[in-house]
Parts: structure tokens; sequence; C-alpha cells
């Protein structure tokens, strides 16, 4: 009977007990077209790279919606008369490894970046760095201060802090939403929540980013919900995408634009450098590669950039005009090498610019080559032509005229037209020397004035952002950058 009596006992406890359900984590995933090449900002500034690393670690600024600097890091700061700028962090920011971020930690950043060639062009005014007190820091600096303001909220300025390297190789922390769980570099990063972080722990626990090459494969992944974010639809995506019930697209402009760029070390005579720009039809690169979402532009400047000139002047496509330049020059059977990346607009954009030039009796060849590949050998200076993308991701000028025009940065740091010019460098250290904006506006004008006269750079479009997602992805926040925010988002 006692025996009984406890089988009973036991059922009735058992019964009573709330069976524990454990909740799936909310996991966001992210397609990319491009793998990231590391976990380290600043040392890469592609925009995989960067669109990765901006939820792992903060900025001391960053650019509003109009393009005005705004602070992330840093609750104030002033500027002296002699240029510099003092500094005071917000207290308590945790770092991934669990240390408060200090002004020593921000020293030691920019001074790493300042070693570190890619990134260096950014803080390279910086002179020296005192540390005033545990939240408070000076950077004496010798140009204007708008440039570094707006330069420290470019993605590979973020702070980071050197740690011990751990068993997967990662060697960085930062204080950002997300922080590293499995970095693959060939498939899939996953990065997960932070609790710690200091405007409170984002809503989804984890974010997979996955590269996925093929533009096409990257929408099929976003209808059958494998993905909840594809970013660098098509344009030729769009329409199909707005029918779609349960998704959504944005596509708006980017900070960005696509040209070409002409070695300047082979291709010396400026009337054949011209003769290429009369000989691409733009308006057919427009249509047919970004489904006439675009204009012709006049500059690589993006009309939101500070410094950019509507006033600058284009080519309207002229075979005639080609033609004729390309014979004044001796240059009537010239062969190029054209280099891309390997991604389907690019190979698009790379055909009709083929046949454009075929018509004015010059053959192109195409080389495609995996990004890195690309990267390397143009910044040997291989090609004779390349398409390029440069976003001017700081929303100032400086950054799009001084590391591609600059002869200082001639090769890999951008500058992959080598092109050599007194005059723009001297208007473009000019506008670095002076804090005036009106004066500074003005020097940008008359490089981009210089640019249309000796094609060095040859403006195809404006890039615009399309991103896919699904309508229950709520919070995204777009960024002209490229570099979007994911903390506020939510999964309805």
């Amino acid at each position: 009977m006692r025996y009984l009596f406890g089988i009973i006992l036991l059922i009735l406890t058992a019964c009573g007990q709330k069976e524990e359900v454990v909740k799936p984590k909310e996991v966001l995933k992210v397609a990319l077209a491009n793998k990231p090449r590391s976990f380290d900002p600043q040392r890469n500034t592609d925009s995989s790279t960067l669109a990765v690393t901006k939820q792992i670690y903060n900025n001391l600024f960053s650019l509003d919606e109009n393009g005005d600097v705004a602070s992330e890091l840093v609750e104030k700061y002033s500027i002296g008369e002699d240029k510099s700028i003092t500094l005071q962090l917000k207290k308590g920011i945790l770092f991934h490894d669990g240390s408060e971020m200090k002004a020593l930690d921000v020293k030691k950043s920019l001074e790493r970046n300042l070693r570190i060639p890619v990134s260096k062009v950014l803080v390279e005014s910086i002179e020296r760095i005192d540390v005033l007190d545990d939240y408070s820091l000076k950077i004496i600096q010798k140009n204007s201060p708008f440039i570094l303001l707006h330069n420290l909220a470019h993605s590979s300025t973020g702070v980071v802090k050197e740690i011990e390297e751990n068993e997967n190789g990662i060697n960085l922390v930062g204080t950002g939403a997300y922080k590293i769980k499995d970095w693959k570099i060939a498939e899939k990063i996953t990065l997960e929540r932070f609790n710690n972080y200091f405007e409170g722990a984002p809503k989804v626990e984890e974010i997979v980013f996955q590269t996925i090459p093929e533009s096409s494969n990257r929408l099929i992944a976003l209808e059958t919900k494998e993905i909840d974010i594809a970013y660098d639809i098509s344009a030729n995506d769009i329409k199909g995408i707005e029918k779609k019930p349960d998704l959504r697209v944005i596509n708006k402009p980017s900070l960005g634009s696509d040209f070409l760029t002409i070695n300047t070390e082979r291709l010396k005579d400026k009337r054949v450098r011209q003769a290429l720009d009369y000989a691409i039809d733009k308006d057919s690169i427009i249509k047919a590669v970004y489904e006439g979402y675009g204009v012709v532009p006049n500059s690589i400047l993006s009309p939101n950039v500070f410094g950019y000139s509507k006033e600058g002047k284009r080519r309207e496509y002229n075979p005639e005009k080609a033609r004729e330049l390309l014979k004044e020059a001796g240059a009537e059977n010239l062969k190029l090498k054209l280099w891309i990346y390997d991604e389907p607009s690019r190979q698009q954009m790379a055909q009709i610019i083929q046949a454009n030039l075929k018509e004015v009796g010059v053959e192109a060849e195409i080389i495609v080559a995996e990004v890195s590949t690309f990267l390397q050998y143009t910044g040997r200076g291989e090609h004779d032509v390349l398409i390029g993308l440069w976003y001017v991701s700081t929303g100032d000028a400086d950054y799009g005229y001084y590391p591609l025009l600059h002869s200082s940065s001639r090769g890999p740091i951008g500058n992959r037209s080598f092109y050599s010019n007194v005059k723009v460098d001297n208007l473009l250290d000019g506008a670095r020397a002076t804090s005036n904006i009106d004066e500074r506006k003005e020097q940008y004008r008359e490089v981009q004035d210089i640019v249309f006269e000796e094609v060095p750079l040859l403006p195809i479009a404006y890039k615009n952002y399309v991103i896919g997602l699904q309508k229950n992805v709520e919070g995204f926040v777009f960024n002209p950058n490229g570099n979007h925010i994911l903390k506020n988002i939510t999964l309805k």
C-alpha cells in the first residue's frame, strides 16, 4: 500500500511540474555579394568587410541622415584655434572582453590606423594624441578639423582593442552591439549579441552573414526565406521584389559612384582618354545595367557629398568625336585590357563598354578576376583601364579625391590611374590646410574641372543601394555609406 502511494505521489509531482519551453534563437540572416576579407576594419575598406565590422566596432562619430557629423562614442568635443580637437568620451562603454573603453584605448586605436597604409589616409593629419584623463583626449592635427571629423565617421576608423589572439585567430575586440562568434572566411560569419552594449542589448540574438556571389541566387534565397536581407540586389529584380507581398525593397542613392579608371602611365595622351569618354554610351549602361535608375554623372563625387559641384561638365556620347581624337593622337588601332572583378553587373557593363569601343576602332579585352586578385594586380598597374567603384563614406570630397587622385596615393592605396598632377596635388593639399568652407568648395570645383579635362577617371553612374528584405524585418537603418545599421532590427 505504501509502495502504491509512493507511485501516485510521484505521478502527481511530475504532473505538477511545468515543462520548460526553450525558445529558439532569433537569428538574422544577411546575404552579401562578396566575402568579407577580414574582421579588421582598419586593414580593409571594401564594402562587404565594413558591412560586417560596423556591427562589431563603433566609431567616435557617425554621419546623420543629412551627412552632418554626429557623436557616437563621444559625449562632446571642441575645436581649438590651432585646429586641435578635444574629445570627451562617453563613460561606461565596454569592450567585448569586459574592459571599459578609455581615452588610452582610443589613442592606441588611432595610432594603429596611422601604422596601416590602407586606413592611414583617413587619419594622417594627426601629429600627436594627448590623453588628458581617463575619458578625455586631445588630437593635435594639421588639416581642416572638418575633414578629420568626417573621416572619424568612416568605418575603417572604428575603435578597436588588440587582445591576445584566440584559437580562431581573432585578436581584436570592439564595443559594438555584436561580437564575433564564428568567422569562416570562405562561407559564413556569425555574430552574437553583446548583452552589455552601451545603448542596450539588441533584440536579435545572432546575425549570420553569408556570401552569395550571384545576384539571382541572392534573390532566390530571399524568395525562399533562406535569408532575411539581401544586399546588392540587381536593378533588374527591383520590380519583381515589389510584386511579392512578403518582400520589400530599398532603392536609395549611396555615397558611391561607378567609373572607369584609366592607367595614365599606359595611356599618356589625354586625347585618347577623352576619346574613351566620348565613345562610351553611359545612358545605355544606366538603362541596361541599372534599369533606368540613375543619371549620367558629371563627377565621381555624388551630389550629396561635400565638395561636389553641380556646375561640372560632362561629355555626351559622340563616336565621331572619339574617332577624330584617336586619329589625332595616332591611336586608331588601340588595344586595351579592361579589368573587372567577378560580378554580373560588372560583366554586363564591361560588355557594353567593349561594344562601344569596338565601334570607334578600339579593341578591349575583358579580364575578369576575383576581388582580391583584381585589387592586387590593378594596384600594381597591370591594367589599361578598369571599372572602379568608390564610396565617399565620409561624406567629404577629401576622401573622394585624395586617395584616387593625389600622387602620394598612387597604387594600391587608391590611385589606380597612377595619375600625377602638381596642380591637383596643390589644390587637394590646400583644401586640407584651410578650415574655410568656401575656399575648400572652390578648390574641389577646380579639381573636378581638371579631372573632366584630363580624364584619369571617367564617371559612368552614381551607385544606388538596392536591398531586398523580408516584410517581417523591422528597424533596418539604411546608411548611404553602405555600412547599414542592424542593431535596431526586430523580426516580427
